[in-house]
């Protein structure tokens, strides 16, 4: 009986051990499926990478989706993973496309993850306004970012749109050295102009076929941009001249800029005041009007319209069209001013967008700035 005893004594460990591991392999949690995945969570994770999400817990945009005619330039490398669609493009730079359920997290949490790639600071819902460009492609309302990072040994540069569509958001992703993606914006901007919904589409595989240079819509489309972040042919020749307020922080000209100033509230808050130019009158005044008037939500205007909205000026004999617009989301209100200068075979565009009430304290700064402008 003691041997008994002392057998089942010495045994009860390796028994414990066997009923632990028959434990384990009950309770076993089963490998997740894709429906079953948080649709907020997993791409502010994955998507802080290269935008390759292929792992298994991902939820994937399903239903109606986008389709788009790509530059014949762009070496198509297919959908792969969770993305839509790849693209190589030019030397060294990437497109991804991909679409997430659901607004994934909001824009401005898009925007701050995508700047936190690039090792820039994130912004506040105050600056995203003039940090977005807005574009409306047929009906789809597109936002897009431009932001410089990297190192300075290693500048890199990201150009992103979102576009919400079917229920989902959509994310198109440009990214790689600052030269080659400076090079490619055009080119990129005109892609966005060509996104059309699925249903509006004859076939998804003829609507991703690269056409020849010759072939595709995109060059005329790209003036209906945002000037202020969208430069397709320079303004060449001699320029304009101005005095700027003390108080408005100089950042250093762009590729796609003549000049930019941040100007700040006692808040806080921040402005951006953009000073492009392009050749000839870029569709007209109307045209221009309408296109401020669609980044802050706002209707368009008629011809008959116009003379009630503008103010002219006549700074040094130069021929300004000033306007005031206020528009934007109930929650995040958002003004604009305006001023559109013909001068030299071109058209300059001056814009202050930001908060309301900081741009209202700086509009009496922006009109004089506006009449110290000067021919050389």
């Amino acid at each position: 009986m003691r041997s008994s005893r002392l057998s089942l004594l010495l045994s009860l460990p390796f028994l414990l051990g066997a009923c632990r591991d028959s434990n384990i392999a009950v309770y076993q949690i089963p490998k997740e499926t894709a429906a079953a995945a948080p649709a907020v969570a997993p791409p502010a994770a994955g998507m802080a990478g290269s935008g390759n999400m292929a792992g298994p817990s991902v939820a994937q945009a399903s239903g109606p989706g986008l389709t788009w005619t790509a530059p014949a330039e762009w070496q198509n490398k297919g959908a792969t993973g969770v993305r839509k669609a790849t693209f190589v493009v030019g030397e060294g730079a990437e497109l991804a496309v991909t679409a997430f359920p659901g607004d994934v997290g909001g824009e401005l949490a898009n925007v701050n993850r995508w700047r936190g790639q690039l090792q820039v600071a994130p912004i506040s819902e105050a600056e995203l306004a003039s940090a977005v460009s807005r574009l409306d492609v047929g009906g789809l309302q597109v936002g897009v970012v431009d932001i410089l990072g990297g190192s300075k040994e290693k500048p890199a540069r990201m150009l992103g749109a979102m576009v919400p569509s079917g229920g989902a958001t959509w994310f198109f992703k440009l990214i790689g050295p600052d030269a080659a993606v400076a090079k490619a914006r055009p080119a990129f901007m005109a892609f966005l102009q060509t996104l059309k919904s699925d249903a509006a589409a004859p076939s998804l595989a003829a609507a991703h076929a690269n056409l020849t240079p010759a072939a595709s819509p995109a060059a005329p489309a790209a003036p209906a941009a945002d000037m202020a972040n969208t430069e397709v042919i320079k303004a060449e020749g001699a320029g304009l001249k101005w005095t700027a307020p003390a108080n408005w922080e100089s950042r250093p000209a762009t590729a796609m800029r003549k000049a930019t100033y941040a100007v700040t509230g006692a808040n806080g808050a921040v402005g951006d005041l953009s000073v492009t130019a392009f050749p000839g009158d870029v569709g007209g005044e109307l045209a221009n009007l309408n296109r401020w008037r669609s980044q802050l939500q706002l209707a368009p205007l008629a011809e008959a319209d116009v003379a009630g909205v503008v103010t002219r000026l006549s700074p040094h004999g130069l021929a300004v069209t000033y306007v005031d617009f206020s528009g934007g989301a109930a929650d995040r209100p958002v003004r604009m001013l305006g001023a559109i200068v013909p001068f030299g075979n071109a058209t300059w565009f001056f814009k202050l967008t930001g908060p309301v009430d900081l741009v209202a304290k700086e509009k009496p700064a922006f009109t004089a700035f506006l009449q110290s402008l000067s021919a050389p």
